[in-house]
């Protein structure tokens, strides 16, 4: 019963209340209309466009009003269509040998700082994979590799000394020297080792002919013999076994 009773109080008080705010409304309802009828229409339109212009978005707030013309409203392009279209990590790498020359060289390299790619995050407006990939492209070079032995100074993007080439570093561009060193042709291909030693077992072959020929070239003509009258037959069987012999 108590329970009922603080209800029912809590109930009148804010009945109360509300009876007295709708008074309240209603006074300033009436207080409204009496000053739109003493104000001029210029004034209340000029108000009127104020205050909403006030509550619009910042992004609203920057787009210029559109003169109402007969043609049909031309689409505005939004933000992501003028975007600029991210580069190639090729043609990326090709910028950053402009942008930074202290630290991206085409010739003589020099090892650059340990997570350098956080630096070039803060600074270019791509996505990090683009960075990385780019950045990939370039560490990857030969001419990097060889500069990366233990104790070279490591640059950041001005040029700055920001420490040296650890032992681990260094080792592992070792590794990375060994894979990209070009194999010789033995190590290449194994058709090419065949054919060298069928050269090679071919050579001895060769060199007995020529040493047989040079013993018969060598050999003294019979003088005693009677030299008879050779026919046709005779001389192109022998001219045959000249030729077959050379």
């Amino acid at each position: 019963m108590t329970l009922l009773d603080d209800l029912e109080r809590h109930l009148m008080l804010t009945q109360a209340e509300l009876a007295k705010l709708r008074e309240e409304n209603a006074r300033l309802k009436q207080q409204l209309a009496e000053a739109r009828r003493s104000t001029p229409p210029e004034v209340e339109a000029s108000d009127a466009q104020q205050s909403s212009f006030e509550f619009v978005e910042p992004n609203e707030q920057a787009k210029p009003e559109r003169e109402p013309t007969g043609a049909s409203p031309v689409d505005t392009p939004s933000l992501e269509e003028t975007k600029p279209e991210p580069p190639s990590p090729h043609a990326l790498l090709a910028q950053w040998y402009k942008r930074y020359p202290k630290a991206f060289f085409k010739g003589h390299t020099q090892p650059l700082k340990v997570g350098i790619h956080h630096d070039l995050a803060e600074r270019e407006p791509w996505s990090g994979k683009l960075i990385r990939r780019a950045l990939a492209n370039y560490v990857n070079l030969p001419r990097y590799i060889k500069s990366v032995r233990e104790g070279a100074t490591r640059i950041d993007l001005e040029g700055n000394e920001v420490g040296v080439v650890d032992a681990e570093a260094a080792r592992h561009a070792a590794e990375k020297r060994a894979q990209k060193t070009p194999a010789t042709r033995d190590e290449r291909s194994p058709s090419a080792r065949e054919d060298k030693s069928r050269a090679k077992a071919s050579k001895p072959k060769k060199k007995a002919s020529i040493e047989a020929r040079k013993k018969v070239e060598k050999t003294p003509p019979d003088v005693e013999a009677p030299q008879k009258q050779l026919s046709l037959e005779d001389k192109l069987l022998g001219l045959q076994q000249k030729f077959q012999g050379r």
